[in-house]
């Protein structure tokens, strides 16, 4: 499961070049997170057809409480019906004889509907369909979880906050998106940290914000990170009791992994916060951006609050879409500022 997300990275770049010919497209049907299986009886049943679907449904980490990685249904070939050639993830598996090319073969131009992610897999025979299924597992889950990522930081781009990001690019000489529904708020102590979050009834979700100096490659390593991020919440986050404040939940495993986002090294922490002196709690992704130029680690940290709604992979989903959003300029922030003086 830790490693499927190299391969969403990879796939988001992929699934952003669609072109105008999507306009033109009908929408695409079913909810975040669900994948529709194409396949006969046969196949369902095998080795492979097993695999596959268990694949799939294996427990996405980070969240307080079990959930699937995605939600799955499977259809024969014969049900495939023009309205669910719509479906928003769709895996058709052909195993026959007749098969010229075998392999995996996703797709997001040459679908049925706008914003849909498609993927072929095609085996001569089971045998064979099983081991594509076992040696492309990080390559087919990694496609499905990238196309729900864009989706919703096409959405939030669409729909965004344009106040927050013009704080954050004049403050601290970066680029981010921001839903339409944050809002700022004003933490502790206010250095290096900002803190935007929207809040309902329900559920309450949140970026936080805080750069600090790169050294060398410790400060992008899983134990600095970690003492950072509780340091910080600390001094910045308080609860609603007095002398509580937000920190990582350390009973729980918390997976560590780096990677790229927009050309830029990036590591991320992946686990479960708790509140320090009172009972709030839930799932945390910490991205820690690698800027260069300026010789800086910029941490966007996101958390989820939501105890009346046990199902929350969507809502993490969504949340750290917005941190593939992340852009660093080549000029370096003080640059800016000496050019924006004149």
């Amino acid at each position: 499961m830790k490693r499927i997300f190299f391969y969403a990275v990879f796939y988001s770049l992929f699934l952003l070049s669609c072109g105008d010919a999507e306009s033109y497209k009908p929408n695409i049907i079913g909810r975040m997170g669900e994948v529709m299986l194409v396949m006969t009886e046969g196949v369902k049943t095998s080795q492979g057809g097993k695999t596959l679907s268990e694949m799939f449904v294996q427990e996405m980490h980070g969240l307080p409480q079990i959930e699937p990685l995605f939600s799955i249904s499977t259809v024969p070939p014969t049900a495939l019906t023009e309205h669910l050639k719509r479906f928003r993830n769709l895996l058709i598996v052909t195993v026959s004889p007749d098969v010229e090319k075998e392999g995996v073969k996703p797709y997001t131009k040459s679908t049925w509907a706008s914003q849909q992610a498609l993927m072929y897999i095609e085996a001569k025979n089971l045998d064979s369909f099983q081991e594509i299924v076992e040696k492309n597992e990080m390559k087919i889950l990694g496609f499905f979880v990238a196309a729900e990522r864009n989706r919703s930081l096409s959405y939030h781009k669409k729909y965004s906050n344009g106040e927050l990001a013009k704080i954050v690019a004049n403050e601290w000489g970066f680029n981010m998106v921001f839903p339409k529904n944050y809002k700022a708020n004003k933490p502790k102590s206010g250095v290096n940290f900002k803190w935007f979050s929207e809040e309902t009834l329900t559920e309450q979700k949140g970026v936080m914000l805080y750069v600090f100096d790169y050294k060398d490659e410790e400060s992008l390593s899983r134990d600095y990170l970690l003492y950072m991020r509780d340091s910080t919440l600390r001094q910045n986050i308080p609860g609603s009791l007095d002398g509580s404040y937000m920190a990582t939940e350390t009973k729980y495993p918390v997976s560590y992994k780096t990677f790229t986002v927009n050309g830029h090294k990036t590591a991320e922490l992946r686990g479960l916060w708790k509140t320090v002196g009172d009972f709030m709690g839930g799932p945390f992704v910490m991205f820690a951006h690698f800027d260069k130029a300026n010789n800086r680690v910029v941490v966007t940290d996101g958390y989820v609050y939501a105890p009346q709604k046990p199902e929350k992979r969507n809502i993490v989903w969504q949340m750290e879409s917005l941190f593939y959003s992340v852009k660093f300029p080549s000029k370096t922030v003080k640059e800016e500022n000496t050019e924006d003086a004149e």
